[in-house]
């Protein structure tokens, strides 16, 4: 990959910097290295000018930076990323934001995002069953699956009785959206 794409990204990204946000996020512990502190929108208009790309992407998650991991969700070829790369992904999403963003920008789209759900949602470990809740809640929104079977939510039930803040939160959110159709 051509390093003058990065450093221009990144040189963008300082331009839009919002550093009362960034605090602010910073204050509150999110992990990040590097926090721009841009929003949704800001984020959209700094990756349109840029060419999906595998190697661009991947090095962006590589990258410590809020904004560049999130950019990675939005330049990653949707033909190019497989269940791999999703489970690869998934284990790098070290905040709600970045979870929902990979789920928002890249896992939606992709042709097997039903099949993660499902697998997701049946794992033992409870940061993925929370991730496959919330990819699953949102494949129902964008009208692109079926409502998961019996077992799936007999699961999303008890799960909203966890410890595990997460966990708790996305199993609630499927589960209202399930008994409320």
């Amino acid at each position: 990959m051509d390093r003058t794409i990065l450093l221009d990204i990144k040189k963008r990204l300082r331009l839009r910097m919002n550093g009362d946000v960034s605090a602010s996020m910073r204050k509150r512990g999110l992990p990040y290295g590097m926090n721009f502190g841009l929003d949704a929108m800001s984020l959209r208009e700094v990756g349109a000018a840029y060419t999906p790309d595998v190697e661009l992407a991947n090095t962006l998650w590589q990258e410590s930076s809020r904004e560049c991991k999130i950019l990675a969700t939005m330049l990653y070829p949707k033909d190019s990323f497989g269940q791999d790369e999703a489970d690869q992904w998934l284990e790098g999403c070290f905040t709600t934001e970045l979870l929902e963003q990979l789920i928002f920008n890249l896992l939606q789209h992709l042709p097997f995002a039903n099949v993660l759900a499902e697998r997701w949602m049946n794992d033992p470990a409870a940061e993925r069953r929370s991730a496959g809740y919330l990819l699953q809640l949102r494949l129902l929104l964008a009208k692109k699956a079926e409502a998961p079977g019996e077992s799936v939510l007999s699961m999303a039930i008890k799960d909203c009785q966890s410890d595990h803040y997460q966990l708790k939160q996305h199993a609630s959110r499927l589960v209202d959206r399930l008994t409320a159709q």
